[in-house]
């Protein structure tokens, strides 16, 4: 990644520093990251600027998070791929509070919410993946 300019430095950015730290298990799953404070100064960058980033990296499924914790790297996990019949539509949304807590993981957890006629069944978006069946070609 290129060198980050304090005072430049988007919430895009400091995701994808983030990312390629976990990637690199500089913070293994299960580690607490470093509280925002210091990951702002360490990129020169606002506390606002970091929940953002942290808001990418939850949906990404990378962090956990609960309010007055320091984020944790979730442990990785094998997605389930769900093969959805063509006529599905598919809402993606993060998980509500009450969900979070049901399901025990952070907040901001993407869901899928998969349609088919009258039937709706919830995915998270942490542990499955969703893909079609494509028609074959003849």
């Amino acid at each position: 990644m290129d060198e980050l300019v304090p005072g430049q430095v988007g919430f895009r950015d400091v995701a994808g520093a983030l990312r390629e730290q976990l990637v690199a298990k500089v913070y293994p799953p299960g580690a607490q990251l470093p509280s925002e404070a210091s990951i702002a100064r360490s990129f020169g960058c606002s506390r606002d600027t970091v929940r953002d980033a942290m808001d990418v990296l939850t949906v990404e499924g990378w962090v956990v998070r609960r309010r007055g914790r320091l984020a944790i790297v979730r442990p990785s996990q094998e997605r389930v791929l769900i093969e959805l019949p063509p006529d599905a539509t598919v809402t993606v949304r993060p998980m509500t509070l009450p969900e979070a807590d049901s399901y025990r993981c952070g907040q901001g957890v993407a869901m899928f919410e998969v349609r088919v006629g009258l039937e709706c069944q919830l995915y998270r978006g942490d542990l499955f993946a969703l893909t079609t069946r494509q028609a074959s070609a003849g």
